[in-house]
């Protein structure tokens, strides 16, 4: 799956306005996600293709009750399956959060969040099955500004409690888990200032453009991006992936250089050809039962490949909102196996800092 997103969730829409103020009482937060995947792959031990689709979209919305109270809520989405199975999670998270330190632009909040989700199992030939999650947070971190409108947040996610249930039966709590997570928060305030106008909307050499994604707790997974720009639309640049799970004692590494063309240099809004092509491991973490030490061994390898073209609007000196459709193409190798081929499209939005 394709992302490219400056510290923040998969495919994020946002909206935004300058103005004078931060955090003032009435002033909107507007966050939220949409996406959409399409993969196809060998079903394992056939010969024969399957497809898997998963659609997804998280509306979020909050309010400054106070100029240091927030209260807000978001819904998520999804729609997803393979074959005959179709999965469909639907969430609903409550949040309260109080901003009680300002250092300039950084803002110290703590906070709780109550989360509700129900996930439909449907198989063609089976009974429906519903799983439902009931979770509480404690939430503390910190908030920067990166101009009037747009803020980059740290958070650390506590889960204090977790009550699961299968078909309203067999109730399984848990909790204890911590996660640090990165996120853009998009505000709308309740006065408007009239923002300068822009009228060089061109790429320098020398530029460099930022993104990427990071979760830290239970499934981790680092994901930057960086171009830097060459001149006449060109730049070139490197995306590093990285994800590790300890509990399963699974992990990826890869590198993909990538070469981008923007076109219309002197327009606001950019079209760009981007192709990339890299290298991926996938290691698990063995234990020897003789000596009962671990060591990290290699499972299998990824070659991909793809392209995608896209459009690029500058939303301030600073930042870009991009639209893109990407076409990937994947070829697993692994010890004394078969080779396999899957191929996967993915259409999104990004946030990507500009670096002049």
């Amino acid at each position: 799956m394709i992302a490219r997103f400056l510290f923040c969730s998969f495919f994020t829409l946002a909206l935004s306005s300058v103005v004078q103020g931060q955090l003032q009482k009435g002033s909107w937060m507007v966050n939220g996600g949409l996406g959409l995947n399409i993969s196809t792959f060998p079903t394992f031990g056939e010969a024969t293709i399957s497809t898997s689709t998963r659609f997804s979209i998280a509306p979020e919305l909050a309010y400054m009750v106070t100029n240091h109270l927030m209260l807000g809520g978001k819904l998520s989405l999804e729609l997803s399956g393979v074959e005959e199975l179709r999965i469909a999670p639907v969430e609903q998270n409550l949040l309260i959060r109080h901003y009680f330190k300002q250092l300039d632009d950084l803002h110290l909040f703590y906070g709780g969040e109550i989360s509700f989700k129900k996930t439909t199992f449907s198989e063609i030939g089976r009974d429906t099955r519903i799983r439902t999650n009931k979770s509480a947070f404690l939430q503390t971190g910190l908030l920067f500004f990166l101009q009037q409108s747009i803020a980059m947040e740290f958070l650390f996610n506590y889960e204090m409690i977790s009550v699961r249930s299968f078909n309203q039966s067999n109730n399984f709590v848990d909790g204890g888990s911590l996660q640090l997570e990165g996120g853009l928060q998009f505000f709308i305030h309740s006065k408007d200032k009239t923002k300068p106008t822009e009228t060089d909307y061109r790429f320098y050499p020398g530029n460099w453009l930022v993104g990427g994604s990071f979760q830290l707790g239970g499934n981790d997974f680092l994901r930057p991006e960086i171009q830097r720009f060459w001149g006449s639309g060109w730049t070139t640049g490197l995306r590093l992936e990285t994800d590790i799970s300890l509990s399963s004692r699974v992990g990826v590494l890869g590198l993909m250089p990538l070469v981008r063309k923007y076109f219309r240099p002197e327009k606001k809004g950019k079209i760009w050809l981007q192709a990339g092509t890299g290298l991926r491991g996938n290691y698990s973490r063995i234990r020897d039962n003789e000596t009962d030490e671990f060591w990290w061994t290699t499972a299998s390898r990824d070659l991909f490949l793809e392209g995608t073209v896209g459009w690029s609007n500058l939303i301030s000196p600073n930042f870009t909102l991009d639209f893109f459709i990407t076409r990937r193409y994947q070829k697993t190798y692994r010890r004394n196996n078969p080779s396999e081929e899957r191929t996967n499209f993915s259409i999104g939005l990004a946030i990507n800092g500009l670096v002049r």
